[in-house]
């Protein structure tokens, strides 16, 4: 809540403030580019992963949701990262905002790409990315396919138990931390990109995928990731079954040419978003 009228002597002309709290700042020409709230008292307060507790805890939420949309009102202009962000601030703070998505971090267009012999995922390692209903489709993926995993975080452990108790420790490696050249690398190797995280603000791993003329597959609650993949044209969406996943997989293996159609659309219909169109949203000029 502190005023940024000016800072250090320094007259401040714009304040953007992004995820929470940082939108409680004040500023005269606030501009809020929200990624996300506290989406444990809001879409996620019903499931494992919401904050619950006694009166003393409900009380804490209903005053976290007040400020929410006390301050989020005080903004000249309200962009979200992803439509499913901009539902949600509607549904729950009844305010409109406009979708403006970020680039990714690599968000160049790749055209020297091949059609490899494994499925790429990428991310932290968080039971909210799924990558547990992954490993449990590979067994019935064909036997040449493989898994990458880029990424380290909590449920590592469990995740590499989980493919030893399938048998299949021997097809899914576990890369950790890897730099931005090997990402690349591998970006450009994968036969596809395994993204299913439980509604998902936005995703930049979809688009950044998309950039690399890959396919994205992801499962049908996987919120803005949907925003981008369109099944059988940009990627390939799937139920949460084992063998569902596998047949896409499966699909895209058997038949190199549907895999590439799909990545070339994919990169196409991602092209628009650059850091000038975003900068200008955000400054106004557009």
């Amino acid at each position: 809540m502190v005023n940024f009228d000016s800072f250090e002597g320094v007259k401040v002309d714009l304040l953007i403030a992004t995820k929470f709290p940082s939108y409680y700042a004040r500023h005269p020409n606030k501009v809020v580019w929200l990624t996300h709230q506290l989406r444990q008292i809001y879409d996620l307060e019903d499931s494992e992963y919401g904050i619950k507790g006694g009166e003393e805890i409900e009380k804490e939420k209903a005053i976290i949701r007040k400020l929410d949309s006390k301050f989020l009102k005080e903004a000249k202009r309200i962009f979200t990262i992803s439509k499913n962000v901009s539902n949600r601030l509607k549904k729950y703070n009844n305010l409109e905002s406009e979708t403006l998505y970020p680039p990714p971090k690599f968000n160049h267009q790749e055209s020297d790409v091949i059609y490899g012999d494994f499925i790429l995922s990428v991310g932290r390692l968080d039971p909210l990315k799924r990558y547990g209903a992954l490993i449990n489709a590979i067994p019935y993926f064909d036997a040449n396919i493989k898994c990458y995993i880029a990424g380290t975080g909590r449920e590592e452990d469990q995740l590499k138990k989980q493919a030893a108790a399938l048998g299949v420790s021997d097809r899914v490696k576990f890369l950790g931390f890897v730099s931005d050249e090997e990402l690349k690398n591998l970006y450009k190797q994968c036969l596809a990109v395994y993204f299913a995280p439980l509604d998902e603000d936005y995703g930049y791993i979809t688009v950044e995928t998309m950039n690399f003329r890959k396919p994205v597959i992801t499962l049908s609650d996987s919120g803005g990731v949907k925003e981008f993949v369109t099944h059988g044209e940009s990627g390939l969406i799937s139920s949460e079954e084992p063998r569902d996943i596998a047949e896409q997989v499966n699909n895209l293996y058997k038949n190199a040419d549907f895999a590439a159609k799909l990545g070339i659309q994919a990169q196409k219909s991602v092209a628009y978003i650059c850091w000038d169109y975003v900068i200008n949203k955000l400054l106004g000029v557009v």
